[in-house]
């Protein structure tokens, strides 16, 4: 399905170069066109069947790889299996560089923006920074309010002590070492995952990152972890605008914290939230009933 469309690779501001891919809808009124933003460690592959649905429904679709994941630029090529961002600022230019593409080749408006995971808080700052960007936005399993993995206290040390981590050179330590990352998929049993209930997709991502290993991506650094953070608290204290809405929840979430996006989203009216009971982070390569059921919301929403 990818061979239908374009691949282009782009250069931002600061001189990253990123893999983007667009398609145009297969259909003789376009609806508008879809900006997909994927999650954390992800690459355009991973959602060609969503891409497929939009495409057939109408919509262009326009995506990317963000730096240092999939085949974008790393940001050390010696050592490309470490993550690692100054400020969660870049990932706005290259959010930038996908919408100057996009105007370039004079995509169909209206704009939409759907986010998934990670993708939610690149999306967020955009929408609280420029809510006029995008018509409609959609957000699935957002990283919002919480940060995986990482107990409240600990988080606010690290950001207080940001400057003294520096000075101390332990900014650029991992996680785990690089030499030895594996991506997730390749590293649990299907039965202890908590990205999908479908086994078919499950296998399907672990053939995509077994026979392309230029798409793994790597273990992060503290520092990615604190510019991750810093933005998390940051967008927990913004003002959302009042746009149209859609934040879709999964209700097996184990990765991201439904409480904490929820906390977060009481306060706007305007903003429609549905949890999507059976399933996983992944609601998007869940099993197809689930995922059918996801997609057709967008889908109306989008259209109303």
């Amino acid at each position: 399905m990818l061979e239908s469309g374009q691949i282009i690779f782009k250069k931002t501001e600061d001189g990253r170069k990123l893999r983007t891919a667009i398609w145009k809808a297969n259909t003789k009124r376009v609806l508008g066109t879809v900006f997909f933003l994927n999650g954390h460690r992800e690459f355009i592959e991973k959602y060609s069947g969503t891409f497929e649905f939009f495409i057939k429904k109408g919509f262009n679709v326009c995506t990317l790889d963000w730096r240092g994941w999939g085949l974008s630029d790393r940001p050390f090529p010696s050592r490309p299996k470490i993550q690692h961002i100054s400020s969660a600022e870049e990932y706005q230019l290259d959010l930038d560089t996908m919408i100057g593409l996009a105007k370039k080749k004079k995509l169909t408006t209206p704009w939409y923006l759907v986010a998934h995971s990670l993708g939610c808080l690149i999306g967020l700052r955009r929408l609280t920074s420029e809510p006029q960007s995008f018509d409609k936005y959609v957000f699935l399993s957002p990283l919002w309010g919480n940060f995986p993995y990482m107990a409240r206290p600990i988080q606010r040390l690290v950001i207080k002590f940001e400057k003294a981590l520096r000075l101390l050179g332990l900014i650029m330590l991992t996680q785990q070492n690089p030499q030895k990352y594996k991506p997730y998929p390749l590293t649990v049993d299907f039965r202890k995952n908590t990205l999908t209930s479908d086994k078919k997709q499950f296998k399907r991502l672990q053939t995509i990152l077994k026979e392309n290993r230029n798409l793994h991506s790597g273990t992060p650094t503290l520092g990615y972890v604190i510019a991750i953070l810093k933005e998390i608290e940051a967008l927990s204290l913004a003002k959302i605008p009042n746009r149209k809405i859609l934040v879709l929840l999964a209700g097996k979430e184990q990765i991201t914290d439904n409480v904490a996006v929820m906390q977060s989203m009481y306060r706007y009216a305007f903003i429609n939230t549905v949890t999507i009971n059976k399933a996983q982070h992944e609601i998007l390569i869940e099993k197809e009933e689930i995922r059918q059921e996801a997609l057709l919301l967008i889908h109306e929403y989008l259209k109303s």
